[in-house]
C-alpha cells in the first residue's frame, strides 16, 4: 500500500511521515509547515489536478484526508472542511486504483458531551468546526454510495496531542510546568484525549485490518481520565506539586476582565472564560468500537505525556516553532 497525504505537512501529518516513510508517495499541502516537509503545492479549495503524478503505476493507494481548518480564530471552515472535501472525493472518483479513502473528522460533530458519547449518538454540534465537519460526513457517506470499489474510514479524535502540537495539550502542560495552574471545580470531568503516534496506529491499522467498505470510529487513548488525575501525572512527571482546586464561580471575576481586555486588545490571553468553561466540562468519548475490531494501543498516556515532555525539553526552538505554527494557522 502506497499513502498519499493531503495536509501532511501539519501536526498529525508528521507523525505519519515518520511510521510511514517510503510508502508516502506524496505530501499535498499548501505550505511545508514548522517542520519544513517536502510537499507538492495543492489547495483543495481549487479543483485538484495531479497531472504530474502517475498515480496509475501503483496497485493500491490510500489517501488520508488531513486538510481542515478548525481552531477558533480560523475562518474558513466550510470553504475547506465541506467544499475542499467534496473536491478531494471528485479527483479521488478518477482514479479507481484509490482503494482507500480515510477522513479525519472530530468528536466536535456531537456537539454537548455531558454524557459518554458512542458513535452512533445523535451529533448536534454547537461551532462551525464541528457543522462542517458534520457535513463533510454526510457528503462522503453519500459518496460512497456510488462508488463501491473504494473501501472509507472515518475517524473521529478527541483533543489529539503530542511532538509537534502547539493546541489544548501543550498549553495545559506549560500552564501546570509555570506552577500557577489550578483545578477549577472538582475535576471530576472526563477529558478525552488521544497522542498523536497512537492514533495514527488506530488508523493504519483500520486501513490494513478491518474490512468494512465503511467504517467510522471514535478515537481516544485508554484509560479514560478526568482533569484532576491528568493534573497530577502532569504535575508528577514535572515535578510539581499537584495543583490546588479553586471554585468555578471564584472564577468568572477573573475571566469576565480577561475577557473585554481580549476584545479591546484583540489578542488570546489564554484564561478566558471559554478556556474556563473546556477545562470544567466533561468531554467524554467512547472508544471501544476500534478495541473491539482487535487495536491495541501501544504507548500509555503517561508514556505518551512523557515522551510530549521530553520533546517540549529538548527542542531550543520551541517559540519560535510556536510562532511558525500559530502564523500559518492564522492565515487559514
Amino acid at each position: 500500500m502506497k499513502y498519499i497525504l493531503i495536509g501532511g505537512s501539519g501536526f498529525i501529518g508528521q507523525h505519519f511521515q515518520k511510521v510511514l516513510k517510503k510508502d508516502v508517495i506524496l505530501n499535498l499541502d499548501i505550505n511545508s509547515g514548522i517542520n519544513n516537509s517536502s510537499f507538492e503545492y495543492c489547495d483543495i479549495n481549487k479543483e485538484i489536478n495531479l497531472s504530474f503524478l502517475n498515480i496509475e503505476k501503483y496497485s493500491a493507494v490510500c489517501i488520508i484526508h488531513l486538510a481542515a481548518v478548525h481552531f477558533d480564530f480560523q475562518k474558513t471552515y466550510y470553504q475547506t472542511n465541506v467544499e475542499g472535501t467534496q473536491n478531494v472525493l471528485d479527483w479521488i472518483s478518477k482514479h479507481k486504483n484509490i482503494t482507500n479513502y480515510v477522513f479525519f473528522s472530530s468528536v466536535a460533530t456531537y456537539g454537548e458531551t455531558l454524557k459518554e458519547k458512542e458513535e452512533n449518538d445523535e451529533q448536534i454540534p454547537y461551532n462551525d468546526y464541528g457543522k462542517s465537519k458534520l457535513e463533510a460526513e454526510k457528503l462522503i457517506m453519500k459518496w460512497t454510495e456510488k462508488n463501491h470499489n473504494i473501501k472509507v474510514t472515518i475517524v473521529r479524535p478527541a483533543v489529539v496531542f503530542g511532538e509537534f502540537n502547539f493546541g489544548n495539550v501543550f498549553n495545559f502542560l506549560k500552564q501546570i510546568q509555570s506552577g500557577l495552574f489550578a483545578i477549577i471545580g472538582d475535576g471530576k470531568n472526563i477529558k478525552s484525549i488521544a497522542y498523536a503516534q497512537n492514533l495514527v496506529n488506530s488508523v493504519l491499522y483500520t486501513v490494513n485490518n478491518i474490512p468494512e467498505r465503511l467504517f467510522i470510529y471514535n478515537y481516544s487513548d485508554y484509560p479514560q481520565l478526568s482533569i484532576e488525575q491528568q493534573s497530577k501525572i502532569l504535575s508528577s512527571l514535572s515535578g510539581k506539586k499537584t495543583p490546588v482546586k479553586i471554585p468555578l464561580l471564584l472564577t468568572k471575576f477573573i475571566t469576565l476582565p480577561v475577557d473585554l481586555l481580549e476584545k479591546i486588545l484583540g489578542k488570546d490571553l489564554k484564561i478566558n472564560s471559554m478556556r474556563v468553561k473546556k477545562f470544567t466540562v466533561p468531554t467524554y468519548f467512547n472508544s471501544d468500537l476500534i478495541r473491539n475490531k482487535g487495536y491495541k494501543q501501544q504507548i500509555s498516556i503517561e508514556d505518551s505525556y512523557k515522551k510530549t515532555i521530553y520533546w517540549m525539553k529538548n527542542t531550543s526552538n520551541i517559540n519560535e516553532l510556536r510562532d511558525k505554527w500559530y502564523d500559518r494557522a492564522s492565515k487559514l
